[in-house]
């Protein structure tokens, strides 16, 4: 899959506490923005762009060096975010949805369960919605589907939810602590998940159309 289709998160294994991940969102948000206007540049777009963008990496930068320079004792007591591999036990957890009611992933171990991680300005995530939203409306009996998005306001998802018009669940994690527990190098990220267990990893997406039939494809799979 192409680099193109994955909005990497810089420096992620020395993102190891929770207001750490904070900072992780943040260079997601920067390279979000280094991603989208450095295409706009070879397009012929205005050099105040170009200088927002080497501003936006000099402090990245400087976030990174600082997290290089974690002590070993630091390393220790707080330990490695480790990521989620096939055959993994997938972590629990609830979530609140944007319609009000809670997502609790251990009560739906007798279902197949498909989870993604996107962001409301990440390019790739949100090309591939649709796809999700096709996926709702097959009515796959078994299937449980959950979008969790990445650590944006509340306002900001549910005028998402409103202006797209998606049926499908989505969460927030305002704080990221869902995020914390399936680290991962960028989004789109999404697991198909099978009595609790991960069978499938997606790092990124082609576009709606390919990740339905690859979704769809798995998805029948582990119900076989």
């Amino acid at each position: 899959m192409s680099n193109d289709n994955i909005f990497f998160k810089k420096g992620k294994r020395k993102m190891r506490k929770i207001k750490e991940l904070c900072v992780v969102t943040a260079m997601c948000l920067s390279f979000a923005s280094l991603t989208a206007c450095g295409a706009a540049a070879e397009n012929g777009d205005s050099q105040e762009d170009e200088v927002s963008i080497e501003e936006t990496v000099d402090t990245e930068v400087d976030v990174e060096e600082s997290t290089e320079t974690d002590s070993e004792e630091e390393v220790a007591d707080v330990g490695e975010l480790k990521e989620l591999a096939q055959g993994d036990k997938a972590p629990d957890f609830t979530a609140e949805l944007v319609d009000g009611t809670e997502f609790k992933l251990s009560e739906h171990e007798n279902e197949v369960v498909l989870l993604n991680f996107f962001a409301s300005w990440c390019p790739p995530c949100m090309g591939e919605m649709p796809a999700f939203e096709k996926l709702k409306k097959d009515n796959i009996e078994g299937l449980s589907i959950l979008c969790v998005n990445c650590m944006e306001d509340k306002a900001t998802v549910d005028q998402l939810v409103k202006d797209e018009g998606y049926t499908f669940p989505i969460a927030y994690d305002v704080e990221g602590k869902i995020g914390q527990l399936y680290p991962t190098e960028g989004i789109p990220y999404t697991l198909v998940i099978k009595n609790g267990v991960i069978e499938k990893i997606y790092l990124g997406a082609d576009g709606a159309d390919a990740q339905y039939a690859e979704y769809k494809s798995a998805v029948e799979e582990c119900m076989k």
